[in-house]
């Protein structure tokens, strides 16, 4: 099998290359404007009020998981730790 490298392809034509994209309307419901900025209590409450509602976010997943990797070995160790103080308090 022998490999010639005497012709090398041509270069790609670049309007073979353009793909067209349809556009479209987005129809995702938009967030309320934010209120003026001359009111910061009123900017705060608006933003807890919308983060209240929203799904659990990747922190409270985290905070959940972070729990069970610690809290795991954790509880292991407590039962190991007193199964050996009573195997230590009821020896003869």
């Amino acid at each position: 099998m022998t490999k010639e490298y005497g012709e090398l392809p041509g270069r790609p034509d670049p309007s073979e290359l353009v793909v067209e994209v349809p556009a479209f309307e987005d129809d995702c419901p938009q967030p309320e404007p934010a209120p003026p900025a001359a009111a910061p209590e009123l900017v705060a409450a608006t933003e807890f009020a919308r983060s209240s509602h929203a799904p659990p976010t990747i922190r409270r997943t985290q905070v959940r998981a972070g729990m069970w990797i610690a809290g795991v070995p954790i509880a292991v160790l407590a039962v190991i730790a007193i199964v050996q103080i009573l195997q230590i308090l009821l020896q003869p």
